[in-house]
């Protein structure tokens, strides 16, 4: 008993690089809201917390849904801090307080 292999070739589209670069920045977009929320949510329970306590919270939190950058929290605390949701403690500029 032979097989007989045979190949199919299927030719799928690329979308075109613009289209490309806006799922891209959509996708950005979507992950800083996801960042937020996160570490909105955290400070909005303990009040008070460190640093590298809420980035670690924050990396466990949306580690189901992606893996997020050290970078992109430390850029996201220092948004929500100007955005008046959260501050630096006076006495330890590592320790941050939720205001809302």
């Amino acid at each position: 008993m032979q097989f007989e292999i045979t190949l199919l070739h299927l030719q799928i589209p690329l979308p075109p690089v613009d289209e490309k670069k806006k799922v891209i920045e959509d996708v950005d977009k979507d992950r800083r809201y996801a960042i937020d929320a996160s570490i909105v949510r955290i400070m909005k329970s303990r009040k008070v917390l460190g640093h590298q306590n809420l980035v670690m919270e924050c990396v466990e939190q949306l580690g189901r849904m992606f893996k997020p950058d050290f970078k992109a929290i430390k850029k996201r605390i220092e948004d929500l801090i100007t955005r008046d949701y959260l501050e630096r403690d006076k006495d330890n500029p590592n320790m941050f307080r939720y205001l809302a």
